[in-house]
């Protein structure tokens, strides 16, 4: 999904998860928007690790939970069910 948002509130998205910084890494991507017009966003990126940590519980349903209200692909929702969370 691609929101469009300000860049103070980029700032504050990241001051209160404290990213980019803490394994993640700010990546401009190419995209398409719902109308299939080509547009740049940004995204972070888990940077790899020798051992990766697992995603919060809560952060697992908000995507899944996204996932549902958009109605994306029920194989993408399986993958987000199947991930294995930090207890």
């Amino acid at each position: 999904m691609l929101y469009r948002i300000m860049r103070r509130d980029l700032r504050r998205l990241d001051s209160m998860d404290g990213e980019p910084g803490r394994g993640y890494r700010r990546v401009v991507i190419d995209a398409r928007d719902a109308a299939g017009v080509p547009v740049q966003a940004v995204t972070d990126m888990a940077q790899r690790k020798k051992v990766d940590g697992k995603p919060s519980l809560r952060y697992i349903a908000l995507l899944l939970n996204g996932a549902r209200a958009h109605q994306l692909p029920e194989s993408y929702i399986r993958f987000l069910d199947s991930v294995e969370h930090a207890v």
